[in-house]
């Protein structure tokens, strides 16, 4: 009896070491140890949203070191994303294409801890290159809302110190990379529809 009790209360030591390790909070949980506030970055964070990853006066983008993604949020409910992927064509190894993708607008904290990305409409912008295209290298409209499953943030060693990791929820169920918070507050464009009311509307050709 004595080894059963001793057992069973290693294994609650155990059990409680690795719950204040791997705790996760997302909506609906009490005592939230942070928000979705903050500018989030997967892998080695080139990838941040922002002026540095798209200009809006100059309708251009910047390439970032390597690809990634970039979320940022608002705790007023604003929120813009960046992203830079990379597609290969396995029947053309060669034919290695790139794209760039930059949205903002307002998001919706649902009550299942699911999240609605509703976009500034006309405001998205993707350029996409690619080798082996007769054209390449051009920028156009996107506007592609997103809806995310769900979400959960916990605290990692990701930059060899503590600090936020949030991980998406595709509609589909499926991961999105790992996300650091790289930001707090975020670093993002200003939040309203810039084509429209503040620079006019650019060509998207």
């Amino acid at each position: 009896m004595l080894r059963l009790l001793s057992t069973i209360l290693g294994a609650a030591t155990v059990l409680a070491g690795v719950s204040a390790q791997q705790t996760s909070y997302g909506i609906g949980v009490p005592n939230n140890v942070t928000s979705l506030q903050g500018t989030w970055s997967s892998g080695a964070g080139h990838v941040v949203t922002g002026l540095n990853f798209y200009d809006p006066v100059n309708n251009s983008f910047i390439y970032p070191a390597t690809a990634g993604q970039s979320y940022s949020f608002t705790d007023d409910g604003f929120w813009e994303q960046a992203l830079y992927l990379y597609n290969v064509n396995p029947a053309k190894p060669n034919c290695v294409s790139a794209q760039l993708i930059w949205q903002h607008g307002t998001y919706t904290l649902n009550s299942n801890n699911s999240l609605t990305l509703n976009i500034f409409k006309g405001d998205g912008r993707q350029q996409i290159s690619d080798r082996c295209a007769e054209r390449s290298n051009y920028v156009q409209s996107y506007d592609q809302v997103e809806f995310m499953q769900g979400f959960v943030i916990h605290q990692d060693e990701h930059f060899g110190a503590s600090t936020y990791a949030l991980q998406l929820y595709q509609f589909d169920g499926s991961l999105k990379p790992m996300l650091f918070q790289v930001y707090d507050p975020p670093q993002m464009l200003p939040t309203q529809a810039l084509h429209e009311q503040v620079i006019g509307e650019l060509n998207s050709s």
